[in-house]
């Protein structure tokens, strides 16, 4: 059979053939554990079945009709414009997550000029969506009103916010230590032999900017012994 799999899974569009080699290169697992996972055997763990499952959707296979399943539920992905490259990485890292869990992502990027927050977040409300994580949203804008998030948990609806925090909402937050990386960044300019340090970052609101900015701060003085750095501090879109 040259490695070809038995009751495999249909080929792709474009014909090729589906061989336990590939798929068991691609999931990081051996040939007999495709072919178990592929013939519905025992003795295969929960995470290698999604992993070889995992690998069949990633290389354009489809899936055999009795391994396939429904899906647990829409979960909504608010982001900001992919020109940034942070964010397309954050949405396939999550997509990937949700997928592995039986979770249909629901990518919705807002566009200079294009749907609001708010806007997609009523869109994925009506379409019955089981969650939604919102990245870089309204949450890290200090300006903003909260109880567009709050509305969303009180009628039970699970959220998940990716930087950013507040008080505010009963909600996960997921943000990197931003007061850590500043001081961090300066640690090393520091130990570069420079003293006259800068910060450039974006609108003060954010909460992102003004942890960066107290850990910004806290480094100057502590490894410069400069306190009055306001000067030494610029804002841009």
């Amino acid at each position: 059979m040259d490695g070809e799999v038995t009751r495999a899974p249909r080929p792709r569009s474009d014909g090729a053939v589906t061989r336990l080699a590939d798929i068991a290169a691609h999931a990081g697992v051996s040939e007999a554990t495709v072919s178990r996972v592929l013939n519905g055997k025992p003795g295969v763990s929960a995470a290698t079945r999604q992993a070889v499952l995992t690998a069949l959707d990633l290389m354009g296979y489809e899936r055999p009709q009795r391994l396939r399943q429904r899906s647990n539920g829409l979960i909504g992905l608010v982001t900001p414009e992919l020109d940034n490259p942070i964010f397309p990485a954050f949405a396939q890292a999550i997509e990937k997550a949700l997928t592995q869990h039986g979770y249909t992502p629901v990518l919705c990027t807002q566009m200079p000029g294009g749907a609001p927050e708010d806007e997609f977040t009523e869109l994925l409300v009506e379409r019955g969506v089981s969650g939604i994580v919102f990245v870089s949203g309204l949450h890290a804008d200090t300006t903003a009103r909260m109880d567009r998030y709050t509305r969303l948990t009180d009628r039970g609806l699970p959220i998940v916010l990716l930087d950013g925090y507040t008080e505010a909402i009963e909600a996960p937050f997921i943000s990197p230590d931003d007061r850590l990386a500043a001081r961090l960044a300066v640690q090393h300019l520091v130990d570069l032999g420079h003293e006259r340090i800068g910060l450039a970052l974006g609108p003060r609101r954010f909460v992102p900017v003004i942890r960066k900015i107290e850990g910004y701060r806290q480094a100057m003085a502590q490894l410069l012994g400069l306190t009055e750095v306001d000067d030494l501090i610029s804002h841009s879109l």
